[in-house]
């Protein structure tokens, strides 16, 4: 089972991909991990590691090389789930010509839909606890009267909206470069996570799935 999972930051992608590797007994591949596990082992090329540093993207075909050695690891070999990758057209055929060249596919592309105004919801609210890292959310899990707590900078309201925006205008003509290809489901994200993954379960209608 080869599976990418998208969705806009905040949509609970990293609760069902959690699920979804622990059901089909793959990895979950981050390139975002993997770039920061790669400058913190001191592998990554110096010109990547200055973009890095900078807030900037590096390049695709760093990106691409980390997912080539990644996928030919051994727990890899029954498939894994891809997080974060690829966010554009020109990622996608890269990505499907790496796996042409080990006579591989991938099998689903599922994207988890959730409102904007919900999304912005869910973040902008989000709170941790200084002492204990509990999450809480000012709404729906209200903090204790005694928590100290913090406000990312990645929920302020204007990040948010800038990483929304850039997810939006990413993956604008991604999605349907999946769907000419007939592998793109999509999941209606809103509701309990159990619940979620259950529409998941169904939407990947393949035998490699049974």
């Amino acid at each position: 089972m080869i599976l990418i999972l998208l969705g806009a930051p905040g949509s609970g992608k990293g609760t069902q991909a959690q699920v979804l590797c622990k059901k089909y007994t793959i990895p979950q591949i981050s390139t975002g991990d993997m770039l920061r596990a790669a400058k913190k082992a001191g592998t990554l090329d110096p010109k990547y590691l200055a973009i890095m540093d900078a807030g900037g993207l590096v390049p695709d075909e760093a990106v691409i090389g980390l997912i080539d050695r990644r996928i030919d690891e051994s727990d890899a070999a029954p498939g894994f789930l891809l997080d974060g990758f690829p966010r554009t057209v020109p990622q996608a055929e890269a990505l499907g010509q790496l796996l042409a060249n080990r006579n591989r596919k991938i099998d689903r592309v599922i994207q988890l839909d959730v409102p904007r105004a919900m999304i912005e919801e869910r973040t902008i609210y989000r709170r941790t606890d200084k002492r204990s890292g509990q999450i809480y959310h000012l709404k729906y899990n209200p903090p204790p009267s005694d928590a100290e707590l913090d406000h990312r900078a990645d929920d302020q309201p204007e990040a948010v909206n800038k990483r929304l925006d850039a997810y939006e205008a990413m993956t604008a003509a991604l999605l349907p470069y999946y769907e000419k290809m007939g592998l793109l489901r999509r999941v209606e994200g809103v509701g309990k996570p159990e619940e979620v993954t259950q529409r998941v379960f169904a939407a990947l209608d393949i035998q490699a799935a049974k």
